[in-house]
């Protein structure tokens, strides 16, 4: 084999190369034209689904805002409500204080009143002992003594009748 077999075989060696690694760049080229196509619609699918998931994200965010506004004013409310529920029970308790201290007073001058009624009252029955039941007793016992004597003078008297007098007004004291 001469040089130039030679040479003609690792020519015709180099372009049966040449020629599988055109078709290796063909088949290469079409698989990444494949791939890059299938790459372009996830990318646009994507893009799609995150465009869709951005405005439910939006408008759940927009929900939030709203009903945090909503609980802000809510609790703006009680606030404010239980401010004057506070307000309200201090004034009533001020007032029950008030009132409860207002009947102390009256039931104690109540209590003085019936006290000193009471006073009075015995003050009263003994003024009227010493003063008048005490005389007329005393005044009776006179007329009672005077009577017997005059009896006595007079000879007129009963002395058994004298006697029961005396038991009987025994028995009543």
């Amino acid at each position: 084999m001469t040089d130039s077999s030679l040479l003609m075989i690792f020519i015709g060696i180099v372009a049966i190369s040449f020629l599988v690694q055109c078709i290796a760049w063909i088949v290469l080229a079409r698989t990444v034209q494949r791939l890059a196509s299938r790459v372009e619609e996830m990318g646009e699918g994507l893009s799609r689904t995150t465009e869709a998931l951005s405005e439910k994200v939006e408008g759940f965010l927009s929900s939030m805002r709203t009903s945090a506004e909503n609980l802000k004013t809510l609790q703006e409310n009680l606030t404010a409500t239980s401010e004057v529920i506070q307000k309200r029970v201090v004034s009533v308790d001020r007032f029950l204080s008030d009132a409860t201290d207002s009947a102390r007073l009256q039931i104690i001058r109540i209590q003085d009143t019936v006290d000193m009624a009471c006073r009075r009252t015995e003050y009263a029955i003994d003024l009227l002992y010493r003063g008048v039941l005490r005389p007329v007793s005393e005044a009776s016992a006179i007329m009672n003594g005077l009577r017997a004597g005059l009896a006595v003078l007079l000879r007129r008297a009963n002395p058994p009748a004298v006697g029961a007098r005396r038991e009987d007004e025994e028995m009543f004291i």
